[in-house]
């Protein structure tokens, strides 16, 4: 026997019984309806029971069931019923809660009941939706002026389908559906049945008032909303029944987890938006994005426009989440495809409190690419979106050079205008969005002058195509013969592979080339990867030229050279994971403490030719702490050809050394 009753009949209520039911708490839930029960029944220790019972029942009841508390989550418009249990509670040493639904903000023509509303609309013109239900049908029908304009949307019970025919309906008038229903649905049967004024109580958002009335506004309709019969009605809230049924039962109740939904809306249409994403707005409690997002979305809730998780998060934090458990967070495009989601979503996912989910949208770049009717998946993506705007461009133009199409999206025309100058000299075809899923959308065939050229302010993705690309070596593979070099040192070719080889470098490496003298190494490791970046330094001013020269040669735009003697040279550099020692003018001891510094833990591969240097890496191994050492010593001899002989000739006996630092 349970010490909860439950008299039902909103959301709200519902919800109290699955609560209960999750908490493991037994309950008796009473309900007027049939339909009202199958929305409560099969619940784990809810015991339903259908039927209208008056004050003489209930008190019978009572005296069998023996109930410490009486929960009334009636409707707010069955005051009779609200009434009646209040009646039946008096002189009993029973707790009674009202569940109240919150009041709100509705947008239309309000009136103090049905009467009143329809008295109002035979000065009318037009077809009437009636949603208050069947109960009070007959205040409409009986006048002949309204009778022929009606239609009706009704749970579809057989209880509702009488009243609508004892009303004098017939069966074209009659919408029987069961809810919620959408703003695309409210907004169908509009369209269809020629609306022209909606006829609604002040339900709230649980009863689909925010969809009503976002579909009035888009179809320009009139609505009518029958106030509540007391709107300063005492009552609790959900979460502050919870709170006092926590008390009153010394039992901690198990609600549900607000849920937040991280939500791309795709390009920017509305038609362009997944269902699934169109549903999470739908159900919102409050919506976050920007402003230009949501301003788009018609449904009136608590909204804010935030984008940053600096400003989101602590709302989240401040919302009462019993009463808001819709929580959607927009952002433009695919939350997959650099979007702002990811930063909040780690933030969020660890959290006990709420449970966080995903909703991915269509990315601009999928739309492009059906658009001109090429695949992305063979593709490189990049977003020029960044802060740190020469290390966007530079990774830009190095995966356009390397790869045969490069998706980009962009922040505006000034983007497509430095694409168009960095591209200026090169052979290749550039596709533009302008605008895409808009009426004004276009899709523009450009040239690199096109595009510096280009003036229309507004938002661009695209796509250049290089068909001069051949498939990349992914080895180290440039030849001596490939640099200019004139009488400057140059790490030969072998020993450059090598080396390069022993750094063990990363796709997305920082490393320093200390000593570049033609810059061959740097250029190496430079074409390896887009994402590598390369610091060079060099102190004579030929070889620093040499560098600057052989680096644009190649289009190693990843190379930020710069003259300076190591070690003082470095302060200027950011961390870098690896390094390479080709030249250190006796600075060699200072140069790797400096390098332990910056980072403890570096990867270090040093080139000696000269006996002192030998010497001296031995005193530093000595000295300082490394790991994964490793020593090789290489001679190479390449072959010669002198008339009718191939000769071989010798280079300089090389020492490798390659290490990890160790703290």
């Amino acid at each position: 026997m349970s010490n909860i009753l439950v008299f039902a009949g909103t959301t709200e209520g519902r919800e109290l019984a699955e609560i209960l039911s999750a908490s493991r708490v037994e309950c008796d839930v009473f309900v007027a309806t049939e339909y009202g029960g199958k929305l409560v029944n099969n619940l784990e220790g809810i015991k339903v029971h259908e039927g209208r019972i008056d004050v003489c029942e209930m008190r019978n009841i009572y005296k069998e069931l023996n109930p410490r508390i009486v929960v009334d989550a009636t409707h707010p418009y069955a005051e009779i019923v609200t009434d009646n249990i209040r009646k039946s509670l008096e002189g009993l040493d029973i707790k009674y809660l009202r569940l109240k639904r919150n009041e709100d903000d509705n947008l239309g023509e309000s009136y103090k009941d049905i009467s009143d509303c329809a008295k109002s609309l035979i000065n009318t013109k037009g077809n009437i939706l009636i949603t208050t239900g069947s109960k009070e049908l007959q205040e409409f029908t009986k006048y002949s002026e309204l009778k022929e304009r009606i239609f009706v949307r009704v749970i579809p019970g057989v209880e509702s389908l009488n009243k609508c025919y004892e009303a004098g309906l017939s069966g074209k008038q009659i919408i029987a559906m069961q809810g919620p229903f959408s703003r695309e649905m409210n907004e169908a049967i509009i369209k269809q049945y020629d609306i022209k004024h909606l006829v609604s109580k002040s339900s709230g958002k649980t009863g689909g008032m925010d969809t009503k009335i976002a579909a009035c506004i888009n179809t320009g309709i009139r609505m009518h909303i029958i106030d509540r019969p007391d709107k300063n009605e005492i009552g609790l809230s959900l979460s502050e029944i919870i709170k006092e049924l926590e008390l009153l039962t010394n039992i901690k109740l198990v609600t549900k987890k607000p849920l937040v939904s991280l939500v791309g809306i795709g390009p920017g249409n509305k038609d362009m938006m997944t269902l699934e994403a169109t549903k999470a707005i739908e159900e919102a409690d409050v919506i976050f994005g920007a402003k230009r997002m949501i301003d788009s979305i018609e449904s009136q809730v608590e909204k804010y426009p935030y984008y940053l998780k600096k400003d989101i998060l602590p709302v989240i934090d401040s919302l009462d989440k019993t009463q808001n458990r819709n929580i959607v967070i927009l952002f433009s495009g695919d939350t997959g495809f650099f979007s702002g989601c990811e930063s909040v979503y780690e933030e969020l996912k660890n959290r006990e409190e709420i449970e966080t989910v995903i909703v991915p949208g269509i990315s601009s770049i999928s739309l492009l690419a059906a658009r001109i009717g090429e695949s992305w998946q063979d593709g490189n993506l990049i977003s020029l979106h960044n802060n740190e705007e020469s290390k966007v461009y530079t990774k830009f133009i190095n995966l356009v050079l390397n790869t045969h199409k490069t998706f980009f999206i962009t922040s505006g025309v000034k983007d497509i205008n430095t694409i168009g100058e960095m591209l200026k000299e090169k052979k290749v075809n550039i596709k533009l969005g302008f605008r895409l899923s808009y009426e004004d959308e276009e899709i523009i065939n450009a040239t690199p002058e096109d595009c510096i050229n280009l003036k229309k302010e507004g938002l661009y993705v695209g796509v250049v195509i290089n068909d001069s690309v051949t498939d990349k070596i992914i080895t180290p593979s440039i030849t001596d013969e490939e640099f200019d070099r004139e009488k400057v040192p140059m790490t030969k070719e072998e020993i450059r592979q090598l080396s390069v080889c022993k750094l063990k470098l990363k796709k997305d490496s920082v490393v320093y080339d200390i000593g570049s003298g033609s810059g061959s190494v740097a250029v190496q490791i430079a074409k390896m990867s887009a994402d590598i970046k390369v610091y060079a330094i060099e102190c004579k001013d030929e070889a620093y030229e040499l560098t600057l020269r052989n680096a644009k040669k190649h289009d190693a735009y990843n190379i930020n050279a710069i003259k300076a003697l190591a070690p003082e040279g470095l302060k200027g550099f950011p961390s870098a994971d690896a390094a390479f020692i080709g030249g250190s003018r006796g600075n060699l001891r200072e140069i790797i403490i400096k390098l332990r510094e910056i980072n403890p833990k570096m990867r270090i591969v040093i080139n000696a030719i000269s006996m002192e240097t030998i010497c001296e890496m031995k005193e530093i191994l000595e000295e300082i702490k490394v790991n994964d050492l490793s020593i090789c010593q290489v001679a190479v001899s390449k072959v010669k050809s002198l008339g009718e002989y191939n000769l071989l000739q010798a280079g300089n006996p090389v020492f490798i050394y390659s290490f990890n630092l160790e703290v």
